[in-house]
């Protein structure tokens, strides 16, 4: 009888195992599952944090190219308003020279014509003068011709002058003009 009951313990142990073994495997096919669906769960959750991180980077990226197309057209309309600037500014400089070249070639022409005057009374004396003072004029007249041309080209230096070498041509201009009054006056000077 200990037999059967061992054989009978054994049976209901092994039944019992069994069931057991059911209930455990059981158990853990619902741990597997549940770890199945918290992995899946999970990657989910990377997929969309990954995608949302994508996103926005893409935007970040549309961002900075429309703050870079932004300053780009901001800076290209400072630098077309500069040029703009600059411009106006080169036609007002271009202006003011045109300006100045002609204000110092009428003053020029000018101080020329009074200069010339005196040398017409100068050939109108010359023509009731002795034959001496005669020759020495008609002499000194010559230089004078010669220093009146040197001078009118001096004078129409002006009209190729730049801002640089405008006081230039003014200083030469200037000083032929000196040079022929003294002629002109040392040649009054031999007549009566």
């Amino acid at each position: 009888m200990q037999a059967k009951t061992v054989w009978a313990v054994a049976l209901l142990s092994s039944a019992f195992l069994g069931c057991d073994a059911d209930k455990e495997k059981a158990k853990i096919a619902e741990i597997q599952k549940q770890a199945d669906d918290r992995i899946a769960q999970i990657q989910r959750e990377a997929q969309d944090k990954v995608a949302a991180a994508e996103k926005r980077i893409d935007q970040m990226q549309s961002d900075s190219a429309d703050a870079g197309a932004a300053v780009k057209a901001e800076a290209d309309e400072e630098v077309a308003k500069a040029k703009s600037d600059a411009d106006k500014l080169a036609a007002e400089a271009a202006e003011a020279l045109s300006k100045a070249r002609n204000a110092y070639k009428d003053s020029e022409r000018k101080q020329l014509g009074t200069l010339l005057k005196e040398l017409d009374e100068i050939h109108a004396k010359e023509a009731g003068a002795q034959p001496k003072v005669k020759a020495q004029v008609d002499q000194s007249l010559k230089g004078i011709a010669t220093k009146k041309d040197a001078v009118k080209k001096e004078i129409d230096a002006f009209d190729g002058a730049t801002l640089e070498t405008l006081k230039t041509v003014k200083a030469k201009a200037d000083q032929g003009l000196a040079e022929l009054k003294a002629l002109i006056h040392a040649t009054r000077a031999k007549l009566p």
